[in-house]
């Protein structure tokens, strides 16, 4: 899946050993789903009806162990979520449509409380940047929860809801859209620029990216106001359109990558990069939608099955 051109990366036989954890609830529709390093996480969804007013939402806590607990239930779908070093929050959507944010008590026991609803119409994606921040994404939408307020923000840049994405470097918050990285440290009120050669980048674990550019999915490596491409992602005769869900390995990244093509190409795969120019990548047989996939550091993942078992990788 990757270009065979002399000195570009290839990809190696499947290295990556997954181990089967508990069984879901069943109906569990997973909308996000975080790992950790060791293979435990949360999972972020809803069960119910198809339409919004039947659902319940639903996060599931995943232990290293294999172990599960439904950590929270309420009203609606929760919609987006994150997990970064014991803090967690929860996006939940309601009819209307409306967003409430939760945070969680206690990430592993259990207890999430409602932090007030988000003034915005549409939310898909959370970020945390600290224990007690958080930024949201979504149509015409960036704001900041910090100390219980909720604070519009504006980015520069033409945007695109359904392929934008916040990265965290550090103590930096990076913005990906179709004209390249935005990157800010000040709380978004000035945002620097980093142009890569009109490609939209759609995963980052620096230095190391994954952007769309022409129709093709390119691994690159940033260098200071550059980008050094390292090769191509792409599947014999047909190139693939991914989504992804990136974490630092090392000085490397993993990449949750789905077809284009289902039909021609079941599944979902999963790609460590590392920096000598070798790859290893496992085929899973899951529903072809980042929402059933998380990877993490250090070859950690978590996936749910169609038929709602979750799947583990990393250190037990």
């Amino acid at each position: 899946m990757t270009s065979s051109e002399p000195g570009r990366p290839e990809l190696g036989r499947p290295e990556r050993a997954w181990r089967l954890g508990a069984q879901a609830p069943a109906g569990f529709v997973p909308e996000r789903i975080v790992a950790q390093p060791d293979g435990s996480g949360l999972m972020f969804g809803w069960r119910g009806g198809p339409g919004p007013v039947d659902r319940v939402g639903v996060i599931l806590r995943v232990y290293a162990d294999g172990g599960l607990r439904t950590v929270w239930e309420g009203p609606g779908w929760v919609r987006a979520g994150d997990l970064l070093d014991g803090a967690g929050f929860a996006v939940v959507g309601h009819p209307g449509p409306r967003f409430t944010l939760l945070r969680a008590v206690s990430v592993d026991v259990g207890g999430w409380a409602e932090l007030g609803e988000i003034p915005a119409q549409s939310v898909t994606s959370a970020l945390i940047m600290g224990p007690d921040e958080v930024w949201l994404l979504g149509a015409d939408t960036l704001i900041r929860w910090k100390a219980g307020e909720f604070e519009a923000k504006s980015a520069p840049g033409r945007r695109d809801s359904t392929r934008d994405r916040l990265f965290r470097v550090g103590d930096q918050l990076v913005l990906g859209t179709p004209e390249g990285l935005f990157l800010s440290r000040d709380d978004g009120q000035r945002w620097g620029h980093r142009n890569v050669d009109g490609a939209h980048v759609r995963a980052l674990a620096f230095p190391y990216l994954a952007a769309v550019q022409d129709g093709r999915v390119r691994l690159g490596r940033l260098e200071g106001a550059f980008v050094e491409w390292l090769g191509d992602v792409t599947d014999p005769g047909d190139p693939l359109s991914m989504g992804w869900t990136a974490r630092p390995l090392g000085a490397a990244m993993q990449l949750a990558l789905v077809p284009d093509d289902p039909a021609a190409h079941p599944g979902l795969a999963i790609a460590a990069s590392h920096p000598d120019g070798g790859f290893v990548t496992s085929l899973l047989a899951l529903p072809p939608n980042e929402a059933w996939l998380g990877v993490a550091g250090d070859k950690g993942a978590l996936a749910l099955t169609e038929t709602r078992r979750v799947l583990q990788a990393g250190r037990a």
